[in-house]
This record gives structure tokens, sequence and C-alpha cells, in this order.
């Protein structure tokens, strides 16, 4: 029913909303106790808060509290249709930057970066080979290649998708542009992990990357970030292996803790024994 879908948008908005919170209230603190590979992990809550919202909640299950009233059919139409049309623009405006990026990547006006999410492959700007020397170059598509084995450029395309459904809530606009800059702070992370003797190399690296220019939604590039951040990380020791292990464990504790978080305090939906077929036509009836 579009009563049902509009209130399950709804929730989940909500719920995404709360989710997005919740990591911007904990990311610099587990980024500095846990480093930045598990504060990037942290951006798997809202989607968590999201599903969780969309499954039958605690007060539903057990048939707790009033149930709330449905809106009426034209409003809840003319919602569904609102939503989709701004979805439908938010996502006709992404691919539009998408091939603006392609197309500055076809005359070597773009990147490095990464380009694409299902055969993601790596683009570099026609001076590549003149700016950069051949160590330099091997850190940058050490960087790319580590952003594709992190599987980021799909996470991106995950991420534009989340948008284009939430083209109307802020904070999950919001939260996606911390999410990029906490992406490119766990590549970094990761990249320096395998070789940690080249932090001076490849901070003087990154600041030779000029940030000008069109950049893609979905694509990993090495300087189009905040590089004074990324730059004054390096300096930073990884946190020990014990340390990483009880974070990731925390931040699994902390999916489920806001999983059930959302399924026990979401309150309950429709009465669903109203959409039965035998009371539709029962409403009808009588409303003749």
């Amino acid at each position: 029913m579009i009563e049902l879908l509009v209130l399950a948008v709804v929730r989940a908005q909500i719920a995404a909303a709360l989710g997005v919170i919740l990591v911007l209230l904990l990311r610099l603190p587990v980024r500095h106790l846990l480093g930045p590979r598990q504060a990037y992990g942290l951006w798997a809550l809202p989607p968590v808060a999201a599903i969780a919202s969309l499954m039958p909640s605690l007060s539903e299950t057990f048939e707790i509290g009033a149930t709330t009233p449905p809106p009426a059919l034209g409003s809840a139409l003319v919602a569904l249709c609102v939503w989709l049309a701004g979805a439908a623009l938010f996502a006709a405006f992404i691919v539009r930057q998408e091939r603006a990026f392609r197309r500055l990547a076809d005359l070597g006006l773009a990147g490095p970066a990464v380009m694409g999410a299902l055969w993601p492959r790596l683009v570099t700007p026609a001076d590549f080979e003149q700016r950069f020397s051949a160590h330099e170059r091997h850190l940058i598509v050490l960087h790319e290649r580590t952003h594709i084995r992190r599987g980021d450029p799909m996470a991106n395309l995950v991420v534009a998708g989340c948008r284009a459904l939430s083209w109307f809530n802020p904070l999950v606009h919001v939260g996606a542009a911390f999410l990029r800059v906490d992406q490119e702070l766990a590549c970094d992370a990761t990249v320096l992990a395998l070789k940690s003797d080249m932090r001076a190399d490849y901070a003087r690296t990154l600041l030779k990357v000029s940030t000008s220019g069109t950049s893609s939604p979905l694509a990993c590039g090495w300087g189009t970030h905040p590089l004074i951040l990324r730059v004054g990380f390096l300096g930073r020791t990884e946190p020990s292996r014990a340390r990483e292990i009880v974070g990731f464990l925390a931040l699994t504790a902390l999916a489920v803790a806001t999983f059930v978080a959302v399924w026990s305090a979401a309150p309950r939906g429709f009465d669903q024994h109203a959409f039965a077929p035998d009371a539709l036509y029962a409403a009808r009836f009588l409303g003749e």
C-alpha cells in the first residue's frame, strides 16, 4: 500500500538522520583512540539504523501501544510522487557530474583518481609523468589501488544512491561529505600501514597535487579532499594490532546495539488489519 511505503520512507529517513548524528559525535574520538580506519567504519551505523527502522518494531511485534493513524490516500500519493521526482532529479544531477568528470578524464584534465564503481580504473592527468617523479607516481598508484582493494568506489556508488533517495534529508548529505573525508584518511592509513617508512615522501606528494577542477561524487581522487588534515595525520603512529581488534569488536557491538535500539524505540505504525481486503471493502461500502 502507498501509505505503508510513505511510512517506511519517513521512518528510514529519521533513523538514518539519527545514525548520522551518532557518527558525527563519535568519529573524532574514535579516530584519535582507534585510528582513521575504525572511524570510517562508523559510517555503517546510518544504514544499519535505516534497515532496522524497516523491520517490524518491538511495539509492532507484540502490539504494544496505539497505532499511528494512516494518512489520506491522496496525501500519501502526492508525497510519494514528490519523493520519487526529487530522487530522479538528484540522480540525474549526479550522472551529469560523473559525465563531466569523465569528459575531463578523456582529455587528460582530471585525476589522479579511481573512476568507476563496477569496473574501477585509474585515470591520470596528461602531465602525470612530467609533474611527478617515478617514486611519487608509485605512491599515488599505490593509494588509488588501495581504494580499489578496499571497495571504496562501490561504497561511493552506494552513498550516491542513498543521497538520491534522501534528497530532502540534509543530514544525509552532511554525513556523505564527512564520510568522504574519513574514507581518504582510512585509505592513507591503510597505505602507510604497509610502508610506514615513506610518510615524508607521501606528505610531499600530497601537497604537489592541485585540488582545482571538476570532481566526481563517485570517483576516489588523490587530492580532492582536505590536504592539510590528511598531511597532519601522516605523522601519527598507527594503533596497535590489539587496539584495532578491540576497535573492530567495539564497532560490531555498536552496530548491533544501534539496530536493537531503533527496533526497540520505533513506535507502532499503521494498523495492518485496516489494510486487509475485507476491511477496505467494508470501508468503501460504508462510505457509500
